[in-house]
């Protein structure tokens, strides 16, 4: 039985017109071979099976072909040279491994052989593959030669990791960058093999096979190679998903359509069957979020020709997504994408993935429960504005009526009827004159001084200035046992040490008329609390209520005291239910 050679050599293309995908690179390498201007070094990059040693093999036949047609840059893979240099034994073309060749005793070797006229070809041609991995020193005993080689050499050089390259060897070589194969391409390349093989299979598989290849044509070929031994007939999309593990991507469609459907019990079922047949979750969530952004775009772009050349799938496939994001909006798609792609993180590092892989589905199914957080921002900023309408104490002058309101209701339930004569008319609109001016007198306009502005520890200076010159110099020693711990519109919270000061301050606000009068014109009527300090004041130390106590300050207390008070904090508490205040931060001293 003679050996069995694989799809990939036994298929590998010998002629430019046999290379699928890179039609950039073939058409540039025809028209410098025709026009006779060939480069002396050629720097081929590009991912892994898409074509790179291929077309240099090409390249470095068809420059020695002895059979090939002038105006024709195909090789004619007839003549000696063809023949010795796709059977790899020809002694002018020769094909190193730059990860086996790393050293620079290596690279002098190729200096030494390459001087001399090539034996029975027209050109000495040197293929280095994965050229990058040679040592640096190795690339700079190349610079020379490179730069001035002779007029029979030829370099041709491969490498997956072009950055790797230094820019030295860069410079001196004509670069082609190899594209990675589109699905649709590869999908035409395993039809015309499987034609050539005898072998049938339907157009699904095929594409699938395509897809899994990730843009290599030679990883193409080797699936099918697998598929094929696995297979006893026909190839069948059951078959591929069965060898190649992808059963779980039949699954994505269904987990977003439970997802938009906020089947939660529906989404783990599925993914503890993905789970049973040995799915990876790491794949799984790479190919989720590839489908969700697949579907972002139909769901987004309603140009069938656009959405083809943007979205990579079969037309069955698109079909199905079309379906689906009529059932949802692009915005919900993204949400489910952003949850998506912030648990892939999650799942790649968890030390159970399943369940991580679980916790996002639930979070999925529960996505459309979520609300929009610019909705958030529109109520608290309807809410602030209420606020500022409503509540005087900020500051805002307004209208309030002294007694009583007024009820429009009965005016404007009352039926219209036309008057009888002119003095009825007349009677009726002095009758609403008389209405309007009762009305108007029944409003009165009431001013908010405003509170004063600064830290605190400035605001209590000025408090000390205002006070000082009155006849308060009692009050004004009392004050230097004490700090101003927090002030706003609506209350003031002054700290002292000892209780022996806070008594005696209380009790000359009560007895002192003139200096309540003071304290309301300084602060704007707010109320005046006093407080028990943590530690006893001193002027050396300012900040007596900066000690910790129970893990706050007093500080700390006091602020979130006045915050919890907030109009705005109590209005958006009691808007969204179950909701709580997580953490109160000092963001700048007040």
């Amino acid at each position: 039985m003679p050996p069995y050679l694989v799809l990939a050599r036994k298929y590998r293309p010998s002629t430019f017109s046999d290379v699928i995908g890179q039609g950039h690179v073939v058409q540039t390498l025809k028209n410098s071979i025709t026009s006779g201007r060939v480069g002396h070094a050629f720097l081929f990059c590009g991912v892994r099976g898409v074509g790179k040693t291929t077309v240099a093999r090409i390249l470095a036949k068809s420059l020695n072909c002895t059979g090939r047609k002038p105006d024709d840059a195909d090789p004619c893979n007839k003549c000696v040279s063809c023949r010795e240099i796709s059977g790899g034994y020809s002694v002018d073309v020769v094909e190193i491994d730059g990860a086996s060749n790393t050293s620079v005793e290596n690279i002098r070797e190729i200096n030494d052989n390459i001087k001399y006229p090539p034996v029975a070809s027209l050109y000495k041609i040197i293929i280095i593959d994965e050229v990058h991995m040679i040592s640096i020193n190795a690339f700079n005993a190349l610079l020379k030669t490179l730069e001035e080689p002779p007029a029979h050499a030829k370099f041709i050089f491969a490498t997956t990791e072009s950055h790797k390259v230094p820019a030295t060897i860069n410079s001196r070589c004509q670069r082609f960058n190899f594209r990675t194969i589109s699905t649709a391409d590869i999908s035409s390349g395993l039809s015309r093999i499987l034609e050539q093989e005898n072998l049938q299979a339907d157009s699904e598989s095929i594409y699938a096979i395509a897809r899994e290849a990730r843009g290599s044509f030679r990883d193409a070929l080797s699936l099918l190679d697998q598929v094929i031994a696995f297979s006893d007939g026909p190839i069948t999309m059951g078959q591929v998903s069965s060898i190649l593990g992808i059963d779980g991507r039949d699954g994505l469609a269904t987990l977003v359509g439970m997802a938009i459907a906020r089947d939660s019990q529906g989404a783990l079922r599925l993914l503890n069957e993905l789970f049973q047949k040995g799915y990876d979750p790491d794949q799984f969530v790479i190919d989720l979020i590839q489908y969700l952004r697949n579907l972002i775009i139909v769901a987004t772009i309603k140009d069938g020709g656009v959405i083809s050349s943007l979205v990579d799938v079969s037309h069955s496939e698109l079909e199905e997504m079309s379906k689906i994001a009529a059932q949802s909006s692009s915005m919900e798609l993204q949400n489910l994408f952003a949850i998506v792609l912030k648990a892939e993180a999650e799942i790649r590092k968890s030390l159970n993935p399943w369940v991580a892989l679980e916790m996002m589905t639930l979070r999925l199914a529960n996505a459309s429960q979520l609300v929009d957080l610019r909705t958030l921002v529109e109520k608290l900023d309807k809410l602030e504005r209420t606020h500022v309408v409503k509540q005087p104490e900020m500051g805002v002058s307004h209208v309030r009526p002294k007694s009583g309101s007024i009820d429009l209701s009965a005016e404007t339930s009352r039926e219209f009827k036309p008057a009888d004569n002119e003095s009825e008319i007349t009677t009726a609109l002095n009758r609403k004159v008389e209405e309007t001016d009762k009305c108007a007198q029944s409003f009165a306009t009431e001013r908010i001084d405003p509170a004063p502005i600064g830290n605190p520890a400035d605001v209590w200076i000025g408090l000390k200035t205002r006070i000082r010159g009155h006849g308060h110099e009692s009050v004004l020693s009392l004050m230097e046992h004490a700090e101003l711990v927090s002030y706003g519109p609506k209350m003031v919270e002054i700290g002292f040490t000892k209780a022996v000061y806070r008594d005696q301050f209380e009790a000359s606000i009560k007895n002192k008329p003139d200096l309540k009068s003071i304290l309301d014109d300084f602060f704007g009527k707010a109320q005046v609390k006093t407080l028990m300090l943590s530690e006893e004041t001193s002027l050396v130390n300012h900040k007596p209520y900066d000690v910790v106590l129970d893990g706050q300050t007093d500080q700390h207390r006091a602020i979130r005291s006045e915050a919890m008070e907030n109009p705005v904090i109590r209005s958006a508490l009691k808007e969204f239910e179950n909701s709580s205040v997580e953490e109160i931060r000092i963001l700048a001293p007040r």
